[in-house]
């Protein structure tokens, strides 16, 4: 496949912070039909991306019968398998629906393409969080460092990693597995680390809250790229598809480990405000996990994929959109 030109495209999970981006990138290519799905109803998204027309599907993949009726309907040439249930508390909480949507939902998908689109390539998206205990090593995990998941959600999307290899083995589907590093960027709920600085400094900025920022754990290091830099990686896999073999599995990572003190600071510097960090105890998290870095050689050597922002680029595109954010909110 030279490019996307002309093909059918899907992306399931579309409405989440990732594949809101990866549809504004897709949206700037000559596809001939881009569809995107999401849980509940599709009244509420935008049916258009730039100049390209998305076509909005309400699915919920853990349905066999819909899963199937939905892929037999569009004949989708791409998928970007990005839905899943990715919230590490609720995986602790429901096991079970954690499993039902990582797991069954990839079998289901998997299955009505081999079904009703044989030769579709389906870029399916797993997590660095996947390697788990394999962090313990100091040096850079490749893809073939085993994975060893320490929770239910990244033991679920290992699980899927490994049903979609068998899909590669038993079926002409081309199957490419990603497996992204830390990565975040606007839209991104503030539950996450980095939203979380980049909203409260602009809170203080516009006198909604102390100068006083909530911080958790500031010592591990984790390996962070800017979420265009991961959509530009997923795109690429697509584009270079002929010459990917099926089943392989590719990081996505920056190669660099940085301490969330580091990224903290950085922050802080961008500020107009004085503002001083007060460790929250609700914001600790339990981990033994205190060093993240992936090795991206593969996938650089494959496609020629490179990260293209900078962790500076990160910080600022995180301040302004918290700042356009609560720009309307009356400060106290």
């Amino acid at each position: 496949m030279a490019d996307l030109e002309g093909k059918t495209l899907l992306v399931t999970g579309a409405n989440g912070f990732v594949g809101r981006h990866l549809l504004t990138a897709l949206g700037e290519r000559n596809t001939a039909h881009l569809h995107a799905t999401r849980l509940g109803t599709v009244t509420d998204v935008n049916p258009q991306q730039g100049e390209q027309i998305i076509h909005w599907h309400a699915l919920d993949i853990t349905d066999r019968q819909q899963t199937a009726s939905l892929i037999a309907a569009i004949r989708p040439h791409v998928v970007f398998h990005l839905a899943a249930q990715s919230h590490i508390p609720t995986s602790f909480a429901d096991p079970a629906l954690t499993w039902q949507v990582n797991l069954h939902g990839t079998l289901n998908l998997l299955t009505a393409l081999q079904a009703t689109c044989p030769a579709a390539t389906i870029i399916h998206v797993g997590s660095s969080d996947m390697y788990g205990a394999g962090f313990h090593d100091v040096a850079p995990v490749t893809e073939q460092t085993p994975l060893m998941p320490l929770n239910p959600y990244a033991a679920s999307k290992a699980a899927a990693d490994l049903a979609a290899f068998q899909f590669s083995a038993t079926s002409s589907l081309k199957v490419i597995r990603a497996r992204p590093f830390n990565h975040s960027g606007p839209g991104q709920d503030r539950g996450f680390v980095l939203p979380s600085f980049a909203a409260q400094i602009a809170e203080i900025e516009r006198g909604l809250l102390q100068p006083t920022l909530k911080v958790g754990d500031l010592s591990a290091e984790r390996d962070f790229l800017h979420v265009a830099d991961v959509v530009d990686a997923y795109i690429t896999m697509a584009v270079h598809a002929d010459r990917i073999e099926s089943g392989a599995a590719f990081n996505i990572a920056s190669g660099t480990p940085t301490s969330i003190q580091s990224l903290l600071d950085r922050f802080l510097q961008a500020s107009n405000c004085n503002i001083s960090t007060q460790t929250d105890p609700a914001r600790l998290r339990p981990t033994d996990i205190l060093r993240v870095c992936g090795d991206s050689r593969l996938l650089q050597a494959t496609t020629g994929w490179q990260p293209k922002r900078s962790l500076a680029t990160l910080v600022n595109d995180l301040l302004n959109y918290w700042r356009a954010q609560v720009a309307t909110v009356p400060a106290t």
